[in-house]
């Protein structure tokens, strides 16, 4: 009887050892190779993602709610631990919110180019919905009458995506117009899909050209700024709003 139960006893002690390394772990976007970080500070972690054709990114797991814009028309396959693959385009500005705990390898179609842009969003998004795009696939649309764009001569704002913490719209700017980049009271992330100038709105200092992919940091309570598209057609950018909170993690 003995022996009986000391069979019993390492044969429990032994299963949870064996299900623990059967158990696949994955890595997180940070140890990704394909995904560098170009920017960290309290609000967000910014990573560019290059692929070159054929080539895959492996799979990992993200730790935060991320919003992914492709940068250019993209042709993947999406592979998940837990179910089939999914062969899918990815629209040129396409943003889509991949929540916090998403597992996922990208294997790019030979030929195609692939290049991201991916925003984590380090503080917890509260009451997040879709504007007037499908950033959350599946999700209703939020995008009453007076929210479905804003125009002018210059330019056309259309909302993306709101939480309580953070707002994304999309900015359309008209070939060989400015826009003004200006809210003194939260930080904000630019992010371009087209080449444009920002500079100072004053006219003093030097401007920065951003490329289709680069981006711009903005303290709360800067100076006002403004993009100028030069371009033929129009120059777009991704324009992230960040509320400032407190560390109670409340809107100040």
């Amino acid at each position: 009887m003995k022996s009986i139960r000391s069979m019993w006893l390492i044969a429990f002690l032994i299963l949870p050892v064996a299900v623990a390394q059967q158990a696949p772990a994955f890595i997180l976007m940070d140890q990704e190779p394909h995904h560098h970080l170009a920017l960290q500070n309290d609000y967000v972690k910014v990573f560019k993602v290059e692929v070159n054709p054929g080539d895959s990114i492996i799979m990992h797991r993200h730790d935060g709610d991320t919003v992914a814009i492709a940068v250019g028309e993209q042709m993947v396959t999406v592979g998940f631990p837990d179910k089939p693959e999914v062969h899918q385009k990815n629209p040129d500005g396409q943003l889509r919110l991949q929540k916090s705990g998403y597992v996922h390898s990208t294997r790019v179609d030979p030929g195609t180019a692939y290049h991201t842009v991916a925003v984590e969003l380090l503080h917890p998004q509260g009451n997040p919905r879709n504007l007037c795009a499908a950033v959350m696939v599946g999700l209703p649309l939020n995008c009453a009458e007076n929210r479905q764009g804003v125009s002018s001569a210059q330019y056309i704002a259309q909302p993306q995506f709101e939480s309580d913490q953070t707002r994304v719209q999309l900015m359309r700017v008209l070939p060989g117009q400015n826009v003004s980049v200006r809210d003194l009271k939260n930080f904000q992330l630019i992010v371009a899909l087209d080449p444009g100038t920002i500079s100072p709105a004053s006219g003093k200092g030097p401007g920065q050209t951003l490329r289709a992919g680069d981006f711009i940091w903005i303290d709360k309570g800067g100076p006002s700024r403004t993009f100028k598209n030069s371009g033929k057609g129009e120059g777009r950018f991704v324009e992230f709003t960040f509320s400032p909170e407190d560390l109670k993690g409340k809107l100040l």
